[in-house]
């Protein structure tokens, strides 16, 4: 294949993507289920598609996605659950690494401990890409989701170490525990030294630079390059650009003005997207070598179902047990321990409710980085294309399985938010609102001895600022009845945005203004009609 068929292929790949994510939102399905089929269903075709540089794919694919789910992260609920992100992320990876490879040696002995292990490490840690993808289209408790968003964000340096170990267990004979401690703290350290650097620039260059174009440039630069340096540096590439994501993610708001933040959040959100679809779909495709291998002799099929039958299992249930054994179970315990509420602690102290527990146990979906690492394993390592082929099935049934039944499960379970201990999004609103009106009834004071001009001025803001506090107050005050007319009024609003924006075209269709005027209040509008639909959201 040529690279401009390959460019084609691309761009094909990309299309499709899009159809398929069309399809998903008609079908309400999660589109990440859509893209994994629709992948699946054009590699048992038979067509030839390109082979897929894991390392290719790891370096240009994954940083940018990192780098967006950790900005958005929410860094106080982050650390308020550092302990359950943790426990997930070091203690159930081991678990459920030693699991898998118990199990799939029993079931195959031919195999080996080392490939057993490999594949254990391989497929043991939840993906960041499929959590966010899955997790965004379900109404959960947020302090669920801030702890499945965590694990993922970190969980890959400690699958990536076992990987590791397993790959050099099998081709040198042996890795000493002084060595893998050694290569766990400079996975760790290089990565979050290197991630902070990064960060830490960055945001020293963006509050100097202000253009918005060099701003939103350098935020993908800094995802592949904070990747880049640590990988080299022998650190962990994935915990680098999520603590890059993080401390510009902590920082955004004192370093971003308006301008930048609106066109950076519009073109990240069309990058990810791109991106996100194209992991899935790719990871469908990836089944066309195997399939490949499968004609050629029934081995692979034979030995391939077996095993990932049992690592599909082991993998799903070793992560139960943990997350009963070790994250719902003590939280039971410290709560009846507890003679009283820790009020300081917050939402952290609170006992895990079973349906809570249930729920962060069955969505552990596996995705590109198993996949990754599968492909990246060496030639000539044993039982590689078993390890291949089982990886693939378990991030199917992981991301088909765990994935398509979250939402009844949810529904079944019938989780609900925990009671709200901080402001509702009215009452903040209120209150900034209220902030600007005593601001303004200052300027007012100052201004009672001077011309009638800036008077009316004042007097025109304070009448918008009023009826902007009442709208809110009461809105949160009266429930949904003044809520439906705040909506009202608000759609009311969008209607003459609307207008507006017919007559600007009008004008200019007659040649009346021109094209830079057309853009400059085209702008305008297109922010306001933009705030008045963010307020009408739910």
């Amino acid at each position: 294949m040529t690279h401009v068929e390959f460019f084609h292929y691309l761009l094909l790949l990309i299309a499709g993507a899009a159809a398929l994510t069309w399809l998903a939102e008609r079908l309400s399905l999660a589109p990440a289920i859509v893209l994994l089929l629709g992948g699946s269903a054009v590699a048992l075709t038979g067509r030839p598609a390109p082979g897929m540089d894991p390392n290719l794919v790891l370096e240009a694919v994954l940083p940018p996605l990192l780098m967006s789910s950790a900005f958005y992260t929410a860094w106080k609920d982050f650390r308020r659950e550092l302990a359950p992100i943790l426990s997930l992320a070091l203690g159930a990876v081991l678990f459920t690494t030693v699991a898998v490879a118990a199990v799939v040696h029993a079931v195959e002995p031919a195999l080996g401990w080392a490939p057993c292990f490999a594949l254990g490490a391989i497929v043991s840690p939840p993906d960041a890409v499929a959590a966010k993808a899955m997790l965004r289209r379900f109404p959960l408790p947020p302090r669920l989701v801030t702890v499945l968003e965590g694990e993922s964000l970190v969980n890959d340096a400690s699958g990536l170490l076992l990987y590791q170990m397993a790959v050099a267990a099998a081709v040198a004979g042996q890795l000493t525990p002084g060595h893998a401690a050694v290569v766990f703290s400079m996975l760790m350290l290089v990565g979050v030294a290197v991630g902070a650097l990064a960060g830490y620039g960055m945001v020293w260059l963006i509050a100097r630079l202000r253009e918005p174009l060099f701003c939103i440039v350098l935020t993908f630069l800094m995802a592949w390059a904070s990747y880049s340096v640590a990988e080299d540096l022998h650190g962990s590439g994935v915990l680098s650009v999520v603590t890059c994501g993080l401390v510009l993610g902590i920082r955004q708001h004192e370093v971003f003005d308006a301008h930048v933040r609106i066109k950076a959040e519009a073109t990240w959100e069309a990058v990810v997207f791109v991106l996100d679809a194209l992991v899935f779909i790719l990871i469908g495709l990836a089944l066309n070598g195997m399939v490949a291998k499968m004609e050629r002799g029934g081995t692979l099929l034979a030995a391939g179902l077996g095993v990932a039958l049992a690592a599909t299992v082991a993998a799903i249930l070793a992560r139960l047990a943990w997350v009963a054994a070790a994250v719902w179970l003590p939280s039971k315990l410290r709560s009846k321990l507890r003679s009283k509420p820790d009020e300081r602690a917050g939402r952290s102290a609170r006992a895990w409710h079973f349906g809570e527990a249930v729920v962060l146990g069955w969505a552990g979906m596996r995705g590109v980085v198993s996949l990754a690492a599968a492909l990246a394993l060496p030639a000539d390592f044993p039982g590689r294309d078993v390890i291949v082929f089982s990886t693939f099935l378990v991030i199917f049934a992981t991301l088909v399985i765990q994935g398509s039944t979250l939402a009844p499960l949810i529904r079944l379970l019938r989780l609900r938010s925990p009671q709200r201990t901080t402001m509702s999004e009215l009452e903040a609103r209120s209150h900034t609102f209220r902030a600007s009106l005593h601001e303004l009834e200052k300027i007012a004071r100052a201004a009672d001895g001077g011309n009638d001009d800036e008077r009316d001025i004042v007097e025109r803001l304070l009448g918008e600022y009023r009826v902007r506090v009442h709208n809110n107050e009461k809105a949160h005050a009266e429930g949904a009845e003044h809520v439906e007319r705040r909506a009202k009024h608000l759609r009311l609003e969008l209607d003459l945005v609307s207008a507006s924006r017919q007559a600007l075209l009008l004008l200019h269709q007659e040649n009346r203004i021109q094209d830079t005027v057309l853009h400059r209040i085209e702008a305008e509008l297109d922010l306001e009609e933009l705030r008045l639909h963010r307020l009408l959201e739910p």
